[in-house]
């Protein structure tokens, strides 16, 4: 008992001195060193795949004295093949390696953080109405996207972007010390959200920055972080003709987060589907009802 509260005590602490960080600031910094041409780059990187376990046998370029910057290595493409697209015609896969968090129906509007703390689709979406009332009795899955793991995103299922949500906020860590104390995380952190549709059913993917996320990029805009806004920006996308298959990528993180999946409720999520597990881009995560 005295080192479960030790424990969780230490991690409070872990948690709290996170207000106190200049968050953009570090980020920033983060920004312009990832993007520095420099003979430590190598070394860098070296000392990075060691100290996280990086697995550069998977990558197309597997030298580190072939990347010019940290940032190339960060959003390093893996090999052909080594990402397996489940093929079933009604499955629905993981956009992003990583770890599964959280999972589970989205009930009274809301989605899990961690056991006894809820984030309301209100807070999450940006107080926008239309996708809130759209995932009403949903399902979602939110994704933790570790040091180690390959940063690219990808589609769950085929989609037609209807819009995207900037939403500006603060950049927590999404470590699990901070998710397990900080209410609200994942809506008080900088995001974009993501949506789109299909004929079978409506879904959107979230990508929530946090410190030392330097960049969020999409394919049809490029660099959507930074800079930082200073105030909710919507974009319509519903005239133009931007799809995407399943399994494609379309954006990337320049440096660790998370990314959450909200369904609307024609989706069941697998059963196999397991807080804690590994989980990797192309894997069944789902089903059209």
């Amino acid at each position: 008992m005295m080192k479960f509260k030790l424990n969780d005590f230490l991690e409070t602490i872990k948690a709290y001195w996170l207000f106190l960080l200049p968050h953009y600031l570090f980020s920033r910094l983060t920004y312009v060193i990832t993007r520095t041409r420099n003979p430590l780059v190598p070394f860098l990187i070296r000392f990075y795949i060691k100290l996280f376990k990086v697995n550069l046998k998977e990558c197309i370029e597997t030298s580190p004295d072939k990347y010019e910057t940290f940032c190339d290595f960060f959003t390093r493409k893996l090999k052909p093949g080594i990402h397996k697209i489940d093929s079933s015609e009604n499955s629905v896969v993981s956009t992003c390696d990583g770890s599964v968090t959280e999972l589970g129906k989205i009930e009274d509007n809301s989605i899990l953080q961690v056991k006894g703390k809820k984030i309301h689709l209100d807070d999450l979406l940006g107080y926008d109405k239309q996708l809130k009332n759209e995932f009403d009795n949903g399902s979602f899955l939110t994704i933790y996207l570790s040091p180690k793991d390959y940063h690219r995103v990808h589609m769950p299922c085929y989609g037609k972007l209807l819009k995207t949500i900037h939403v500006p906020g603060r950049l927590f860590s999404v470590a699990k010390h901070a998710v397990n104390k900080i209410k609200n995380l994942y809506a008080r952190n900088e995001r974009l959200i993501c949506k789109f549709k299909n004929e079978a059913t409506s879904f959107s993917v979230i990508f929530v920055a946090a410190i030392n996320v330097s960049s969020i990029e999409v394919s049809w805009k490029g660099e959507a972080s930074p800079p930082y806004p200073k105030k909710i920006i919507s974009s319509n996308y519903s005239k133009k003709k931007i799809t995407y298959d399943k399994g494609e990528e379309f954006g990337m993180f320049k440096s660790g987060s998370t990314v959450i999946i909200l369904f609307d409720d024609t989706v069941e999520i697998s059963k196999e589907i397991r807080k804690g597990q590994k989980i990797r881009v192309g894997q069944k995560i789902g089903l059209l009802k």
